[in-house]
């Protein structure tokens, strides 16, 4: 044999028995957990995946949890939580090591969020990574089309395809009953469908205990799941009501700032047109009294077509006074609000602002009781403007 034959082979080898390895001893790290369970979906993930490593701490288990939304989340079993520092682009890899920590941690449950878009991946965290008993999706709506879609039946197969083998799958309500029940009798897979009916189970006082704005949605998936590992509601409720929310999580910020009062709604994070509108019309109804109301819209440069769908969706919302550009690429924004609107409100475009130059552009327009309702994006200005914000609710200016 030839020398570098002879090299390449060995190489081969060597990589091949390294590959072996490393799934042998993965597969011994799956081993060490009683249950493991993977959340999906549009919305929500970060949120649903709290909310069941908090109810089902209650039940003895020592549990582990990891979300990937906006900023990515170690939770260990005694609640501490510690942030994950990436070098170069995410990659669904990095859950082999998660799996690994959580070993270490002593945990006999692990709750991960799926962090994978695109199909292939989506079946490799799954079928390769997690092997998880029970599978959550949380909703199936209309984000990440240019990879996931383009159409929302895209959307739900992609979801689908980390749907567990020989497990439990809890869905949120959807329409696409067919399709999951023929995914999961392909894989032998119990579906558990919620209805609608079912989510308003979870009442209003309860969502209101809650120290964050919390969805019924959420609360009930997750209740669901804690029920499914023995967990009574009350005691996972009771569990749910002290959890730290999500950093992206939708929040309400009282903001007093010299004889200007004003609510920031922030529902950044809430980045498709279906979740985004349901949002908007709760804040509506939690705050009727307030009668002038603006839209502050986070625009990225990367995400076109994330500014096509919102753009279309709320170009044409009754009950807002203004609509205020932020980000990148606001002229692309602004052409499409002009595209899509019939209506003739002023729209303010402060793409080359700091977040001082923002907050004291947004007092100069606004009246002496308003409310701003935070859209588009959570990353980057997004985040940052949100921290801004919540600084400046813990203070009163006069």
């Amino acid at each position: 044999m030839k020398p570098n034959a002879t090299l390449f082979f060995l190489i081969i080898l060597v990589l091949v028995i390294y590959y072996t390895i490393e799934v042998i001893l993965h597969n011994l790290t799956l081993k060490k957990f009683k249950y493991r369970i993977h959340v999906n979906g549009t919305r929500g993930k970060s949120s649903v995946t709290r909310l069941i490593r908090a109810g089902l701490s209650v039940s003895g288990h020592s549990v582990f949890a990891k979300t990937t939304g906006t900023l990515a989340r170690m939770i260990f079993p005694d609640g501490s939580e510690k942030s994950i520092s990436r070098f170069g682009k995410p990659s669904i890899l990095e859950q082999i090591k998660i799996l690994k920590k959580a070993k270490s941690s002593g945990a006999d449950i692990v709750v991960l969020e799926c962090m994978a878009l695109e199909p292939r991946y989506q079946w490799a965290s799954e079928g390769q990574i997690l092997h998880s008993d029970i599978g959550v999706i949380t909703n199936i709506r209309e984000d990440h089309l240019e990879i996931m879609g383009p159409k929302l039946i895209d959307v739900a197969k992609t979801l689908l395809s980390a749907s567990p083998i020989n497990g439990t799958l809890v869905v949120g309500p959807n329409d696409f009953e067919k399709e999951v029940l023929d995914v999961c009798l392909d894989r032998n897979t119990k579906a558990i469908i919620l209805s609608k009916e079912e989510i308003e189970s979870v009442t209003d006082e309860e969502i209101q205990r809650f120290p964050y704005w919390e969805h019924k949605e959420n609360v009930y998936l997750a209740l669901k799941v804690c029920e499914l590992l023995g967990v009574e509601r009350n005691d996972a409720l009771n569990a749910m009501w002290k959890v730290n929310p999500d950093p992206g999580a939708l929040s309400v910020l009282p903001i007093h700032f010299f004889g200007k009062e004003f609510i920031y709604a922030n529902a950044m994070a809430a980045n498709d047109p279906s979740s985004t509108k349901l949002i908007w019309n709760s804040i509506l109804q939690r705050y009727p009294d307030i009668k002038k109301r603006f839209i502050l819209f986070h625009t990225r440069e990367d995400r076109p077509e994330r500014t096509i769908q919102l753009t279309k969706e709320f170009a044409n919302w009754e009950g807002y006074d203004a609509i205020i550009l932020i980000g990148s690429s606001t002229s692309f924004a602004f052409q499409c609000l002009k595209s899509y609107s019939n209506t003739d409100v002023p729209i303010y475009v402060w793409e080359h602002l700091s977040l001082d130059g923002i907050f004291e552009s947004l007092i100069s327009i606004l009246p002496k009781q308003s409310l701003v309702f935070g859209m588009g994006n959570i990353v980057g200005l997004g985040m940052n403007l949100s921290l801004y914000f919540k600084n400046r609710s813990e203070q009163t200016y006069e």
